[in-house]
């Protein structure tokens, strides 16, 4: 519980660039309300790891948020879907893809240089971006972080984030080596 001094800070915190974004406890009781109605009260469990930056930019995203909306969207979604799910199984559709459209590495062995020059002058090309697909919080793992951030045992002691991002920026420079061009990998 914060002392009256506390509070007083922490509305003072508050205010960023001159504009109020939050006012205090109360305007965070608003918010939890809100999104405890809106079945969304998760948005908050980390709150209080959260720097008052931090803090300021989320209660900002999520009081531009229309909540009421996008729930509507999400039951017409599952609503819609169930109706689909009755017409037709789309696993009973699904089909391998078919060998003569796949590349492999290990079967293709001779097409690997042109693979990797094409790639490399993709990425000179600033045509090129990573989308890593991460699963989630490691909670199962016995952490509060991203399991990227999990330390594996690694000698390096990188974690799977560190290494992704090396190999990124290695690639970055692989291709401003042999193209001459400044490219970035957004990722």
């Amino acid at each position: 519980m914060l002392s009256n001094g506390g509070r007083e800070r922490r509305r003072r915190l508050w205010t960023l660039r001159k504009e109020v974004v939050m006012d205090g406890d109360s305007d965070l009781c608003v918010l939890q309300r809100r999104l405890a109605e809106a079945g969304q009260s998760h948005l908050l469990h980390f709150w209080e790891e959260l720097t008052v930056e931090q803090q300021q930019e989320l209660c900002t995203e999520l009081q531009n948020m229309n909540l009421e909306e996008l729930g509507q969207a999400f039951q017409r979604a599952m609503r819609d879907g169930d109706h689909l799910a009755e017409k037709e199984n789309v696993d009973a559709r699904m089909e391998p893809v078919p060998w003569d459209v796949l590349g492999s590495t290990t079967r293709d062995r001779d097409q690997l240089p042109l693979w990797e020059a094409e790639g490399l002058h993709q990425i000179s090309q600033n045509k090129v971006a990573v989308l890593l697909l991460a699963g989630g919080q490691g909670t199962r793992l016995g952490v509060s972080y991203p399991k990227g951030m999990y330390n594996v045992g690694l000698p390096s002691r990188k974690t799977l984030f560190q290494i992704q991002a090396e190999r990124i920026l290695k690639l970055q420079q692989l291709a401003e080596e042999r193209h001459g061009l400044k490219c970035v990998i957004p990722w």
